[in-house]
């Protein structure tokens, strides 16, 4: 097996060895990472202050930082992530001393004697087969970073399922949906040689009882009736020690990384926004890791200071319901006060904004304060309708998000603004995808949650302003309630799109900037994408409404 080379299902397979392969080595068979990964970053200065959050826009400016944290770490490093594999490429001056891979990094420090515990999102095996797949490709890797290292005794993993678990009604009535999905998986995997076919099942533990060998085929069972689990752990975050705390919406691997230039082919652009920070809240992410496992499982959460968390639990009994208990919801209680509390200018950084709560908090937001502006950032397209064919889940997010932005929009009027970012160079036929361009310009994939209102009190997270984010899934996030922790924040999101002439000026309101900004996007928006000044269009609303489809039944919170 070769890097970059893919199984019969699209996924990646990748060697195992002891130590990683060289750039050379890369080069020859990845195109990919001999185009954007050889040349090391210089290593990041971290804060002097560490009561000062630290913002990090996109994987350029964030990953050196996650390194350099790892690297600086004396006892113990805990973290949680969505994806995190362990072959993604160093980028800072010092790491890559070490190694060209993250498996090379925490080889090296478990030597050092550094602790180090990953929790990994493990995902429904049926449904979500491909993340299922890739979260025990990224164990394997991780197991075997801790054997190169002498000490795999220091390195505590867990590959983490929700257990929140669809009830018998629902799932019975979705068998035949299931089995269908089993019977596509047994079909792909048994028309593989027989070595890549023993590969693929071992990375696909769930599927251990649902598929059977009969007339020499690789066949589906259908019965027993599978579990379903539909709510995951969505948080992204590192604790460095008791000193910094890394959190925000980035995970970690080589799809996410992406540059300040956001210089790479539409399907590969990825816009995040990461914070590291120290003080009250490093203790405070200790209390959440310590806790939101056993919170899962039904026990009573318990307070976590400065850490916003969405937590959820399987339903006892959950003989009608598709969706979990929900037991902490305080971001999405924090994002309704940030917005009933503005006064001048909301700013709001988000992949999805489906979430029909919220909207409606933000349409009183407008009618109540006649003088609060809006800007809003969202991706063009959802990632699974950008770049390929949107499935029936994806047009039902888009008619969700279609009805909210109209509403909010039609709240704010001439005081809101609400965009999507493209890369100002014409598209080509490199940029793939459906949806993957906007006014002739590739499209600028924005994964970011990031709110911020009047340049006081802010939000930075993993969730997104969808159902799913606010109550179903795991989510950690912190709130900002200053000028001094907010303006190095705000100025470093909107400088990131619009220049260094777009942070609010000296007595400037919030409609005002709305003012100022809709006239350098329109401005932008007619000339050619060459010319153009700033990454921000105007948000394409109407294939949102023209490809969306209601699913009546189904829970928002799905999607």
């Amino acid at each position: 097996m070769t890097p970059g080379r893919q199984d019969g299902m699209g996924f990646p397979l990748r060697e195992r060895r002891g130590t990683a392969k060289t750039d050379t080595d890369y080069a020859e068979n990845d195109p990919e990472h001999a185009r954007w990964g050889r040349e090391a970053l210089p290593d990041p200065v971290l804060p002097d202050d560490p009561d000062v959050p630290m913002p990090l826009i996109t994987a350029e400016q964030a990953y050196p930082v996650f390194e350099r944290c790892f690297l600086e770490a004396t006892k113990r490093v805990r973290m949680s992530f969505r994806v995190f594999d362990p072959f993604t490429q160093l980028h800072s001056e010092s790491a890559r001393k070490i190694g060209d891979l993250w498996f090379d990094l925490i080889a090296h420090k478990l030597r050092e004697g550094l602790e180090v515990e990953i929790a990994v999102t493990d995902f429904d095996p049926i449904a979500v087969n491909a993340m299922h797949a890739m979260t025990w490709d990224a164990m394997r890797g991780l197991i075997a970073a801790g054997e190169a290292s002498g000490h795999p005794e220091r390195l505590k993993l867990r590959a983490a399922m929700h257990p929140a678990r669809v009830g018998a009604v629902p799932r019975v009535m979705l068998w035949y949906k299931t089995w269908s999905e089993l019977r596509t998986t047994a079909r792909q995997i048994g028309a593989l040689p027989a070595e890549e076919r023993k590969e693929m099942l071992r990375l696909r533990p769930g599927l251990d009882g649902h598929l059977t060998w009969r007339g020499g085929r690789l066949v589906a069972k259908a019965w027993p009736i599978p579990e379903l689990y539909l709510a995951t752990h969505h948080q992204k975050l590192a604790v460095f020690d008791d000193r910094w705390l890394y959190i925000g919406g980035l995970d970690l691997d080589d799809r996410r990384y992406d540059t300040l230039r956001h210089d790479r082919p539409a399907q590969e652009t990825w816009h995040d926004v990461q914070l590291l920070m120290g003080g009250s809240a490093v203790a405070d992410a200790h209390r959440h890791l310590d806790s939101y496992l056993a919170v899962n499982t039904g026990a009573e959460p318990m307070p976590t200071g400065r850490i916003l968390r969405t937590l959820s639990a399987h339903r006892s009994p959950a003989v009608l319901r598709m969706s979990p208990d929900r037991k902490v919801s305080e971001i999405f209680d924090a994002q309704k006060d940030l917005f009933s509390g503005a006064r001048d200018l909301i700013y709001v950084e988000t992949q999805f904004m489906r979430d029909r709560d919220l909207a409606r908090s933000l349409v009183h937001a407008a009618r109540s304060q006649p003088n609060l502006g809006l800007v809003m950032v969202l991706p063009a397209a959802p990632e699974d309708a950008a770049f390929s064919t949107a499935r029936v889940d994806a047009r039902y997010g888009d008619y969700l998000q279609a009805r909210c932005v109209r509403k909010i929009a039609r709240a704010f009027g001439d005081r809101s603004l609400i965009v999507s970012p493209a890369v100002p160079r014409r598209a080509t036929k490199e940029d793939r995808g459906p949806r993957a361009r906007i006014w002739r310009a590739p499209i600028v994939y924005v994964h970011a949650k990031v709110t911020i209102a009047d340049g006081t009190d802010a939000i930075v997270s993993s969730a997104n302003l969808n159902g799913r984010s606010m109550h179903w899934d795991t989510e950690a996030g912190v709130r900002l309630s200053s000028k001094a922790e907010v303006d190095p924040l705000l100025q470093a999101c909107m400088t990131h799109w619009m220049g260094p002439d777009a942070p609010p000026r000296p007595g400037e309101s919030g409609r005002a900037l709305v003012a100022r900004w809709r006239g350098m996007v329109h401005a932008d928006r007619a000339e050619v994408p060459e010319l153009r000044k700033g990454f921000l269009l105007p948000y394409p609303l109407r294939p949102a409404w023209r490809l969306g489809r209601n699913l009546p039944g189904v829970p928002e919170a799905m999607v």
